[in-house]
């Protein structure tokens, strides 16, 4: 139940995992002062304070996936750990002294435009706080999802989320089923595979898998990089410019091609049964959905102790799993590798309230927009991060969230230096930006490449990802484009209060 407790704040940003910290940080460097961060946790971190399961890590090397602002010239490997990710949004925060702004245990419930005081209203699980601009960097992968399988609810074993990892269970010995193959997947089964007695590994589709170019990195070039700060700039942008050449994939064919040749040489060098191979070869272009990064991962699946089940969890009947392949295992424990609630299904589009009342779940429907994917018509006040077709699969999520940072804080200066109050993204615009967006992603793989992911809505069309360049993404962002707003300024005709909402 929400207490009486009133916070009158100028900004509000939904969430302190790295986006949010980066949109902090930014406002801090622009001598925005007045505002706050509501974490529903106890910590910083995001997916790194939430996801703890065995081997976890980053996907994209290191080098990017750190905020530009605080390189790290730390990092014990290129492609860094869970653990390492999480100590650095905790330096990150008492190094920038964002601490004093952040609101901990402060779960979001609901938020409402209120038209006629021109603010909105932010109902947490610690007190209303009402602001002037709210800001959602509440992340695109935050809330695990949960199969709707028939007979899941009452399996008798252990069972539990990957992203919500259960330490308390041993598994040395046990007989273990993890349902599905993402990004998680591949960095555990390498490892709890030595210690159960059996695993059943149950794929709905198989993924490209390619090489991990990973290794430690030496003290000695730690101290190299400490010390020469060029260098480390020199090194984010030579993989910057690697991950541009993978992100060209989505769009040329034949760097795709290239892509998939590199991922079939992996395979059939891990893989020699071919019946085995057969099950993990996918059925469509590379990059179509997520690919997948290990070097040990396809060597587990080969071990004798591993059964590796396709078409997807279709039931589970007491202790015994069923695949849609039709074969079955008698296990004690579950471990859901079933992604995340993403898109329309995003727990936090249904908590916020534009005018009329209206969620932006509801206002999506099954086609979430966005102009530059940070704002939206009939959300006055509202920046998003990580909003629609505004991230990427491919080059680090973060610089999308630094480039929405910036341009957000450019507004949010710009406001404050001309008595702004209300800022809304014209319809025709935002119409606009929509079309350039569905004409550039009809030529992706996301949409040509043979496959359903949670990229898309119901129509076939990608709704999360960037679609070109992520350099062009960040040339779009780079300061604040006015015109493409209404602006009420402070002192005009306001709503009556019985007309708001």
């Amino acid at each position: 139940m929400v207490d009486d407790i009133q916070r009158d704040v100028r900004v509000a940003v939904i969430g302190a995992g790295l986006s949010g910290l980066a949109m902090g940080l930014r406002l801090l460097r622009k001598g925005l002062h007045d505002f706050v961060i509501l974490e529903r946790a106890a910590e910083v971190g995001g997916v790194w304070r939430d996801n703890t399961y065995p081997g976890v890590g980053v996907d994209t090397p290191s080098k990017l996936y750190s905020l530009s602002t605080d390189p790290n010239p730390h990092w014990s490997r290129l492609f860094a750990t869970g653990d390492e990710l999480f100590d650095y949004t905790r330096r990150v925060t008492a190094r920038n002294n964002l601490l004093p702004h952040i609101r901990f245990e402060h779960r979001v419930d609901e938020a409402r435009w209120n038209a006629g005081e021109r603010l909105w209203a932010i109902a947490t699980s610690r007190g209303v706080y009402r602001a002037r601009f709210l800001i959602s960097a509440a992340g695109v992968v935050a809330d695990p999802s949960y199969p709707d399988v028939p007979g899941l609810a009452d399996f008798p074993g252990e069972c539990f989320h990957s992203a919500r990892w259960n330490h308390e269970r041993d598994l040395r010995g046990r007989r273990v089923a993890v349902i599905g193959t993402g990004s998680s997947s591949v960095q555990f089964v390498p490892l709890i595979q030595p210690q159960v007695a059996e695993l059943h590994v149950v794929q709905r589709t198989a993924a490209w898998v390619r090489p991990k170019a990973d290794k430690p990195v030496s003290e000695r070039a730690q101290r190299r990089l400490r010390g020469t700060p060029g260098l480390m700039a020199a090194e984010r942008g030579l993989f910057y410019l690697i991950t541009e050449v993978l992100a060209g994939a989505r769009r040329h064919r034949v760097l795709r091609n290239a892509f998939q040749k590199t991922c079939l040489k992996h395979l059939d060098a891990q893989v020699r049964d071919p019946e085995l191979r057969r099950k993990l070869l996918p059925d469509f272009q590379y990059m179509c959905k997520r690919p997948l990064i290990s070097n040990d991962y396809l060597p587990a699946l080969c071990e004798p102790n591993v059964t590796l089940h396709t078409g997807g969890l279709v039931e589970v009947r007491g202790s015994t799993v069923l695949a849609g392949d039709g074969t079955k295992a008698e296990v004690d424990t579950l471990i859901l590798n079933t992604g995340f609630d993403i898109g329309v299904t995003s727990p936090i589009a249904q908590r916020l309230h534009g005018r009329g009342g209206v969620s932006l779940a509801d206002y999506w429907g099954d086609d979430p927009r966005g102009y530059k994917g940070i704002t939206v018509p009939d959300f006055p006040n509202l920046f998003m991060l990580q909003g629609p077709n505004a991230t990427s699969g491919v080059s680090s999520a973060l610089m999308f969230s630094e480039a929405q940072a910036g341009y957000i804080a450019d507004a949010l200066q710009r406001f404050a230096e001309a008595d702004v109050e209300t800022v809304e993204v014209r319809p025709e615009r935002a119409g606009a930006w929509t079309r350039w967006v569905r004409r550039m992603s009809t030529r992706t793989v996301y949409e040509v490449g043979g496959c359903r992911s949670y990229y898309l809505n119901r129509k076939g069309e990608n709704v999360v990802m960037w679609p070109a360049w992520s350099a062009g993404y960040q040339l779009r962002t780079r300061r604040f484009d006015a015109g493409a707003y209404r602006l009420g300024h402070a002192g005009a005709a306001r709503v009556p209060a019985e007309a708001a909402t």
